[in-house]
């Protein structure tokens, strides 16, 4: 049970180690051997999912499935936090009850070490089971005050993690409701850095999450267009998620052009402090290629085109430059 946890996550395993340690009373386990059989197996189960998520996870991810299931975006984030928090992170998941099953199989994803991940879980197994086999043993035959007892701890560490877990969407739904409301920010910063795991690094997945968050930017600035109908905006929308995929969320309503001007202008401000005018330029030119390469919708793209220089705090000179080597680069 305890090998089977880290894929099945609600086993009572905790309660099997408790029983066999009160067995032990009756002379039919030994404590040490009980321990030992539930350490090793736990370790050993943890460590078998390890090494498959380090294996074949990448390939996973990688895949149209993959990244239907975790964005590349979110990998890197999980790959941050692993990073970020390391050793001391992975040791204290293993004590939360739902959580220490995904400690492996991410840690193996991010290609965290062996050691740096085995050595943690180990240890942080060493003093869970241990601690269970102790207790089971010296209340002996109190079968009812140790499962009691087992049954407290979990809970207690279950409503911690329920706690956690509850401000963790929490604070999701705070940070969800502000980026709504500037969602042309968000859409600029995501397509300037399109944060992608170390192990998707210079593949086409990662070029294509790239592709997918500039077409993202240029969605946002047609719906942020007072110049733009409703039909002109559905067009470009119903041409990028066709050759991007984005999703079909619900569009912004543009603010009054005085109103968008004074954002724009903040934004452009915030831009040049953040980033160069190489990766500003950078973006233009993946914007016009994963826009306006096809002709499918130039007939916006005088005007889309001008939105993103002044968003990005490019003189027009610049963007026009840029466009007119990549129109020229089309030509035969």
């Amino acid at each position: 049970m305890a090998a089977v946890e880290n894929v099945v996550p609600p086993v009572p395993s905790d309660a099997a180690v408790a029983l066999g340690a009160f067995l032990s009373n009756r002379g039919l386990t030994r404590p040490l051997g009980v321990f030992l059989v539930t350490w090793v197996a736990n370790l050993a189960g943890a460590a078998a999912v390890y090494l498959v998520a380090r294996r074949y996870g990448r390939r996973l991810f990688a895949t149209g499935v993959g990244r239907r299931l975790l964005a590349p975006r979110s990998l890197a984030i999980i790959e941050r936090e692993y990073l970020r928090f390391g050793v001391i992170g992975i040791f204290v998941s293993r004590f939360l009850p739902g959580i220490r099953a995904v400690v492996p199989p991410f840690a193996g994803l991010v290609n965290l070490s062996p050691m740096k991940t085995l050595g943690p879980i180990g240890l942080a197994s060493a003093l869970w089971y241990g601690g269970i086999t102790a207790v089971g043993s010296l209340i002996g035959s109190e079968w009812d005050r140790i499962n009691h007892l087992i049954s407290s701890v979990n809970r207690t560490l279950g409503v911690l993690t329920a706690a956690v877990a509850l401000a963790a969407l929490i604070g999701y739904w705070v940070a969800r409701r502000r980026r709504r409301r500037e969602r042309i920010w968000h859409a600029t910063r995501d397509a300037l850095d399109p944060a992608t795991p170390s192990f998707l690094a210079d593949s086409d997945v990662a070029e294509g999450s790239a592709g997918q968050a500039a077409a993202l930017l240029v969605l946002e600035l047609a719906y942020a267009d007072t110049a733009l109908t409703e039909a002109d905006r559905e067009l470009v929308a119903s041409h990028l998620r066709e050759r991007w995929g984005l999703s079909s969320e619900d569009p912004a309503t543009p603010e009054p052009e005085h109103e968008r001007r004074t954002r724009f202008a903040l934004y452009a401000s915030r831009l040049r402090s953040r980033f160069g005018q190489a990766e500003r330029l950078a973006l233009v030119e993946r914007m016009w290629t994963v826009a306006f390469s096809d002709g499918a919708i130039g007939r916006h793209e005088d005007r889309l085109m001008h939105l993103a220089g002044e968003l990005l705090g490019l003189r027009r000179g610049d963007v026009m430059s840029v466009r007119a080597r990549l129109q020229g680069s089309l030509k035969p």
